[in-house]
């Protein structure tokens, strides 16, 4: 997508009506909600929502981890890359919330990071630590201060085990985070204890197809009207909260819901005051209004926050009046700003239970008031990138479209380092009704600028300053962070990039050299020659060591070739690439990720080349033909080594004679409706001595288990019952003589080492008695299973199944996968 649709888009989303209501609702409200979870997509979007949209509720969701060890159904982002992509999606659903996003930490490789599916609590918090993840947690009740505590999912078996561990965490933090003695190290850094006053869990079932809730939830307390219709909106609160689900895509998410009433259900736990178990409201005996808070006080602050409680009164009521909304909205600023004065001469606990109050609701007001004024301010910068050392230039345009002139406007630029605000001079500028007028902007990168770094601390939608940004200050009452339509992004000056982060070295080719394509693609401007080589270690040979690109001439993108060759019995090593401009040795990758439903984000990390030996025998002439969705790359790993193979469309398994293939494969998840209906064609050429291997599918795709496959395969359900997450987990040979373990490789135990992640999904709970279940596995305590990969010879052909994920082994270069591989693509009768 491009700046100009993406612009576009974001435009079309949202009216300018929509956007003032929407800035005007969290005034009505001072209470604040947090919702726990492991993962990006674990918030309950359609209770947020409500609570958001409807009653004006400050919503936060704090996540223990990126999601990079989740699956990803649109792209082949996996490990760091997808726990960026993850964070990205989690961002862009929040600003449909909206809500802030708070993680638990905010760097690669941190201690509580993502490992893949977990089916026991206790593993989580053994590779967590129980003490580390509460400490994140309650840091972050302390910086945060929400009133209410809520874990998405339950503490029951047959549940995520991430899930789990994060609910028990919640539930300790909900005392710790008020115990002074819990975590002192927070108190000598700034923070205080805080009383979180409430806390809920979900009073549904986790029981689905996916997870297997073993305890009934616990009963209804209280019930939230999320099939309510928004009538500024248009949707009903669970509808919107698909809005926001749906920019979980790679995670599938998203799904259509008709506008009917619904009730969702919460069930309170804690509560730190007696009140009834029954309520109307989570927020029933909380402070909900600047005026319930002025009950809490006296004098002239009290006297102040019940004039700023009307002042919020005839806002709302003013819409959608514009002006008479920012002249109410101008009075609020003040009556604010007095407010904040008085509580500073007030008691330490007022101060406590006040001041971020009152923060929130200045803030608030600065949107609202932009919201109102009539100004439509855009940065633009003339680049998406930047490298350091350079000039970086854009302008800020305003267009007045309101009815009043405005000569007390403040602007300043966020430097590259996302805190610094640079003043901009605006002493003489005055822009009249109808009016348009642009400033130039200009900043000097630094020579010791970061590169990019896709991991924040905290998301806030509204507020949120970022490197490149700007602020917009109005009549010294309130002020916008302006945000250009894709972040800018510090950047190498070229991006160095393998066609994978790996190559395999076959021993059994007796030293036959392999080749490695590096693409360089340009980003900012270059004044140098550039040099662009390959660095090998001791006893290889790159040819050629490097290149010569003569300055000013190296083109957008180009690709060049190595050649490595070296000895056949060594080790797994690595090999570094660089690139030599203007002085500046460049070894970095840059990863970029542009996708229509979030905005830009990349990743640059050190780059290097893994080449891994294996022995590997490839069957001569093997004619293979490859359904790709999109989420695997199989099919690059068989063309790497040295197969012939051919992607093949939807259309050409229902006209091409399939018979040219001596097999046919499919990726991972890639039986949607249009490829479920080619089933009587794979069948067919199954029956006529075809070898058809099927990866993968979720019951959530569309895979039908009595027509997709040639013979029923039922696949487990729910699925949280049917996978084995541990990599090491010890695999038993059920039928050891079986052609697909023996044949051209005799698959042995040091086949299954060093896996990455875990064994495989989405196990066949049952098929036809055509079919033979070849291994066996479990994970620690569990009941075997055996369905990662089944075999049936039918009619003069065969069709093979396999759950394990190859297609992740193979991208991190696990001899065994790719062993095993070979063998799932070779007909047993092949010469």
């Amino acid at each position: 997508m491009t700046e100009a649709q993406r612009r576009i888009a974001e435009q079309q989303r949202k009216s300018g009506i929509n956007k003032l209501w929407d800035a005007l609702t969290p005034l009505k409200h001072v209470g604040s909600f947090m919702n726990c979870g492991a993962h990006p997509d674990d918030e309950r979007s359609h209770i947020l929502a409500y609570l958001a949209r409807n009653q004006g509720v400050r919503v936060m969701y704090s996540t223990s981890t990126r999601g990079k060890g989740g699956q990803n159904a649109i792209g082949t982002e996996a490990g760091d890359d997808l726990g960026v992509f993850r964070s990205e999606e989690m961002e862009a659903a929040a600003s449909e919330i909206p809500m802030s996003v708070h993680y638990y930490s905010a760097r690669f490789g941190d201690e509580i990071d993502d490992f893949g599916f977990s089916t026991d609590p206790s593993e989580a918090e053994n590779k967590w630590g129980i003490e580390r993840t509460r400490e994140r947690l309650v840091r972050i009740i302390r910086e945060q201060r929400p009133d209410i505590l809520s874990p998405t999912f339950l503490d029951t078996d047959g549940q995520h085990g991430h899930h789990r561990a994060i609910t028990r965490a919640t539930l300790d933090a909900y005392e710790m985070a008020a115990d002074p003695n819990a975590f002192p190290e927070h108190m000598e850094q700034g923070l205080k204890p805080w009383k979180v006053l409430k806390l809920y869990l979900s009073a549904a079932s986790g029981r689905g197809t996916v997870y297997d809730d073993r305890d009934p939830p616990p009963e209804p307390t209280v019930s939230i009207p999320t099939g309510m219709y928004d009538p500024i909106n248009g949707a009903t609160y669970r509808q919107i909260g698909e809005w926001s689900r749906a920019r979980h895509l790679t995670q599938g998410m998203g799904r259509w819901r008709e506008a009917k009433p619904e009730i969702s259900h919460l069930h309170r736990l804690k509560c730190r005051f007696d009140i009834p178990l029954q309520e109307e409201s989570v927020f029933d005996g909380l402070w909900q209004t600047l005026a319930d808070m002025a009950k809490m006080t006296d004098g002239k602050l009290a006297s102040d926050l019940n004039i700023a409680a009307r002042l919020i009164n005839d806002t709302i009521t003013s819409f959608p009046n514009r002006d008479a909304i920012y002249n109410s909205l101008t009075d609020l600023a003040k009556k604010l700003n007095d407010i904040e004065a008085e509580i500073d001469n007030r008691s330490e606990e007022i101060k406590h239970n006040f001041a971020h109050r009152i923060k929130l609701k200045q803030k608030q007001v600065g949107i609202a008031l932009y919201e109102a004024s009539g100004l439509e301010v855009e940065l633009i910068w003339d680049s998406n990138f930047t490298s350091p050392n350079q000039d970086f230039t854009g302008k800020v345009s305003i267009y007045n479209t309101g009815g009043q002139s405005w000569d007390n406007l403040s602007l300043s630029l966020i430097g590259t380092d996302g805190i610094s605000e640079l003043p901009i001079n605006m002493q003489s500028f005055r822009i009249e009704p109808c009016e348009y007028k642009e400033v130039t902007i200009r900043l000097r990168i630094p020579e010791n600028a970061e590169y990019h770094m896709p991991l924040e601390k905290d998301y806030e939608p509204f507020w949120d300053k970022e490197k490149f940004s700007c602020v917009l200050g109005l009549d010294d009452l309130g002020s916008k962070t302006i945000l250009p339509a894709n972040p800018v992004l510090v950047v190498p000056p070229v991006n160095l990039s393998w066609e994978a982060s790996g190559l395999f070295y076959n021993r059994l080719t007796d030293g036959e050299p392999i080749s490695a394509m590096l693409t360089v693609e340009k980003f900012t401007d270059i004044a140098s020659d550039v040099e662009i080589g390959l660095d090998a270690p001791d006893g290889w040979t790159v040819t050629p060591p490097n290149y010569t690109v003569k300055a000013g001439t190296l083109p957008g993108s180009s690709k060049y070739n190595f050649t490595i060759t070296g000895p056949t019995g060594g080790g797994r090593l690595e090999m570094t690439p660089y690139a030599i401009c203007d002085g500046k040795r460049v070894e970095e990758n840059v990863l970029m990720m542009d996708y229509a439903h979030i905005r830009n984000t990349c990743k640059v990390v050190p780059n290097t080349l893994a080449v891994q030996p294996i022995d590997l025998e490839i069957p001569k002439r093997l004619k293979v033909g490859y359904v790709d969705r999109g989420s695997d790359r199989v099919y690059f790993w068989l063309q790497r080594f040295g197969l012939d193979v051919s992607m093949l469309s939807v259309d050409d398994l229902k006209v091409q004679d399939l018979s040219v293939y001596d097999t046919i494969v499919i990726g991972i998840r890639a039986f949607a409706a249009d490829l479920t209906a080619t089933s009587p064609y794979l069948r067919e050429y199954v029956e006529n001595g075809g070898n058809l291997v099927t990866q993968y599918n979720r019951t959530d795709d569309d895979w039908n288990n009595e027509t997709t496959p040639p013979r029923p395969i039922t696949i487990g359900t729910p699925s949280f019952r049917w996978r084995i997450t541990d990599p090491n987990a010890v695999v038993t040979h059920l039928k050891p003589d079986h052609h697909l373990l023996n044949a051209p490789h005799k698959i042995g135990e040091a086949d299954w080492a060093n896996w990455h992640q875990e064994r495989g999904l989405y196990f066949p709970m049952e098929a036809s008695p055509e079919y033979e279940f070849l291994l066996s596995m479990s994970d620690h305590g569990k009941t075997p299973l055996e369905g990662a990969l089944i075999s049936a010879s039918i009619g003069d052909g065969w069709h093979h199944h396999c759950s394990l994920i190859l297609h992740h082994q193979l991208e991190h270069q696990v001899p065994g996968a790719a062993r095993l591989l070979a063998n799932l693509i070779t007909p047993p009768d092949w010469k």
